[in-house]
């Protein structure tokens, strides 16, 4: 009976696992560019993050919520962003770098802070 009862506890948990870890999650920010960091996070740091990231910096997400500076996994799905406020939507690895799974354009007015919610479910 103990058994029983340990082996359905341990199914329950790992299934929690997987489905937590599966789940996607959405940020609002800047791309910037790794020298620059949370000082890119505008729209008028675009043509110095292109630069930056065209002579080997790597493209960062600086997030609106608390301007923090987040690696990017997969810089190749931000290209054609540089500078750009952006939702993204991915998951985070064990390395703490966004892996990025879809991007998409925000408003580019004004500067860092912007209205969204850092991370939404």
């Amino acid at each position: 009976m103990t058994k029983k009862v340990l082996l359905v506890i341990g199914l329950y948990l790992c299934s929690m696992t997987v489905l937590a870890a599966a789940k996607d999650m959405s940020w609002s920010g800047w791309v910037s560019d790794s020298k620059c960091g949370a000082k890119g996070a505008n729209a008028e740091h675009a043509a110095c993050a292109k630069k930056c990231i065209g002579e080997g910096e790597k493209p960062v997400l600086v997030t609106d919520k608390d301007q923090k500076v987040v690696g990017i996994d997969n810089p190749d799905a931000l290209a054609g962003h540089e500078g750009h406020h952006v939702e993204v939507t991915g998951k985070m690895t064990d390395s703490g770098t966004l892996h990025v799974d879809k991007v998409k354009m925000l408003a580019q007015k004004g500067g860092s802070g912007g209205a969204m919610n850092d991370m939404q479910h």
